[in-house]
C-alpha cells in the first residue's frame, strides 16, 4: 500500500533506545520542548510498528504513545501541570 509509512529499521530502534537511556541517566530534568520531541519520536516509531503488525497490543501501545505526546504538547503550551 502506498499510504503506509515505511517499516521501522533496526537503526531507528537502536537510536531511540539510546535516547531512552540518555534520558533515564540524565540528572537534569528535560524541558517541555524536549519531552515533546521525545514523545513525537516515540509515537512515530510505535505507530509505524503498529501499522505493519497484526498484533492488537501494538495498536494499543501506539495509542498510548500518542496520548503521551498529546499530554506533552499540552504541558508545552502551558495547559497542564
Amino acid at each position: 500500500m502506498a499510504d503506509q509509512p515505511p517499516p521501522v529499521s533496526p537503526r531507528e530502534i537502536s537510536e531511540f533506545l539510546a535516547l531512552v537511556r540518555e534520558r533515564s541517566t540524565n540528572r537534569v530534568p528535560s524541558t517541555p520542548a524536549e519531552d515533546v520531541a521525545f514523545f513525537e519520536r516515540k509515537a512515530d516509531l510505535l505507530s509505524r510498528i503498529a501499522v505493519h503488525s497484526f498484533d492488537p497490543e501494538a495498536v494499543e501501545v501506539a495509542a498510548i504513545a500518542r496520548a503521551q505526546l498529546d499530554a506533552a504538547r499540552t504541558r508545552l503550551s502551558g495547559g497542564g501541570c
